[in-house]
């Protein structure tokens, strides 16, 4: 279907010519959705499956769309893949999917590129975010290989389960979810509109436009607001890097000190003993070094991200307070709006697998380096060894880095989307309520009365149900 609200009936060989990013830059055909039948066993339950284009595509308009579907969404497949941490952006995205979606499964995509170990250190990781996110105490996780169908008829059949035995209490819920915020929202528009309905005409597009002046004043708030953020962010992040730079001077120079008297020890024994030796620590005491430097700096990023975090609430809230506090002035209503906590990125998030570089990846020796005089051979084995642990450190250093700063700015770049869109459809929701006043008293003023009581007793109904489907 197109957005015109055409349809065109084309087959699956062409179908990429309507669906993919080469062949319809930026949706420039206009295609609304895709409806493809497929006789398949769960469908026949009646359960519609919508694949969404992934969020955090560098093209817009496909999170767009990934958005739009979630409040029609009663459960949710959630993709994630081995080669990618959890972002952000979809960090952000399964914050939002929980106001409307009542049921989740965690597919964990391209298993056949990884070792049964690595899985498990990913799944570890995947938990505890995850279970941060969904305010739970365990994650269940459907490991698959879309290329090889490995692990795909497990989650259809947790699906097929689900569809036969709990699917009235996944609606029941979802419903439940959906309909908490629609009713909060529903009774300040109301009860905004009963009191702007009560206001003579000329009154109320006074007061319209002394709102309108009013939130003016919102631009410069939340340009103070993204400077004094970035401010703190960009501090935050020098003042580890500058830790991180020191930290890992102090682990060359502690690291070359025992190389050297490992060498100093070894000099004329077999280069391949020395080798070995030197090894040794690389694989354990370096490795050891790296990962304590690395969770040290996870740690200073969790402890200052508390300051930011207790910053960004705050702000967010007196914007939200002042768009409340001008209605109430100017029309005495307690209007509602949602209360929204934005973090930045925790700790899990900065996944550096430190266990998994190539520290053991040490120079190829050629044969002949052992058949030269031991001193002379020992020399160059130390010299090399020496060279490529100061690397190790180095790379390990500027990937910590590297992610710190990916990490933080994704979480600014999050903030001030979803911020300003909120902000936006705040400021729009209350000057369409009252915009739709101003029409409804010009068109039928005799009849005012009569609405102001029927809008009482709906609001009446609507506050029982309020009281009553959450107990």
């Amino acid at each position: 279907m197109f957005s015109n609200g055409e349809d065109e009936e084309v087959s699956l060989d062409s179908l990429y010519q309507y669906i993919s990013e080469q062949e319809n830059p930026k949706n420039k055909k206009g295609v609304e959705c895709v409806d493809i039948y497929y006789p398949c066993s769960l469908l026949k339950e009646g359960v519609i499956l919508v694949d969404t284009p992934g969020v955090g595509s560098i093209h817009k308009h496909n999170t767009d769309v990934a958005y739009s579907f979630l409040k029609d969404s009663d459960a949710i497949i959630f993709m994630l893949s081995v080669d990618s941490p959890i972002n952000e952006i979809e960090r952000e995205f399964l914050y939002s999917a929980k106001k409307y979606a009542s049921k989740f499964y965690f597919a964990v995509n391209k298993i056949d590129m990884i070792s049964k170990n690595e899985l498990e250190t990913y799944l570890k990781y995947c938990e505890k975010v995850l279970c941060e996110i969904m305010d739970t105490d365990s994650i269940a996780f459907f490991p698959i290989s879309a290329k090889n169908s490995l692990g795909v008829e497990d989650i259809l059949s947790s699906i097929q389960n689900d569809v036969q035995n709990s699917i009235d209490d996944i609606l029941i819920e979802s419903v439940k979810i959906k309909t908490k915020d629609i009713i909060k929202n529903a009774l300040s528009q109301i009860e905004l509109y009963i009191m702007a309905l009560k206001m003579p005409l000329d009154n109320l597009e006074i007061k319209i436009k002394e709102l309108s002046e009013k939130l003016k004043d919102l631009d410069k708030i939340n340009e103070e607001i993204f400077y004094r953020i970035e401010k703190n962010s960009n501090n935050l992040i020098e003042n580890i890097e500058k830790s991180l730079v020191e930290e890992s001077k102090n682990i060359i120079n502690e690291t070359e000190l025992i190389l050297k008297s490992i060498y100093e020890e070894n000099i004329n024994e077999k280069p391949i003993k020395l080798e070995k030796e030197m090894k040794k620590i690389i694989e354990t005491f370096l490795e050891e070094k790296l990962e304590k430097m690395n969770n040290e700096g996870l740690i200073s990023l969790k402890l200052n991200y508390k300051d930011m975090t207790d910053l960004l609430n705050s702000e967010i809230e007196e914007i939200k307070s002042f768009i409340s506090q001008k209605v109430y002035e100017i029309f005495k209503v307690k209007y509602n709006y949602e209360k929204t906590e934005y973090s930045l990125s925790k700790k899990e998030d900065y996944y550096v697998d430190v266990k998994h570089e190539p520290v053991i990846f040490f120079i190829n020796l050629n044969n002949f380096i052992y058949f030269m005089p031991k001193r002379y051979a020992n020399k160059v084995i130390y010299n090399k060894l020496s060279d490529k642990m100061k690397d190790i450190v180095e790379r390990n250093k500027n990937n910590m880095i590297y992610n710190y700063k990916y990490k933080m700015r994704e979480s600014l770049r999050s903030f001030k989307s979803n911020f300003n869109d909120e902000i936006e459809m705040l400021q729009n929701e209350v000057k369409n309520t009252l915009n739709k006043v101003i029409l409804s008293k010009e068109n039928k003023n005799d009849e005012i009365v009569d609405e102001i009581k029927k809008l009482n007793n709906i609001f009446n109904e609507i506050s029982y149900i309020e009281k009553n489907l959450f107990i």
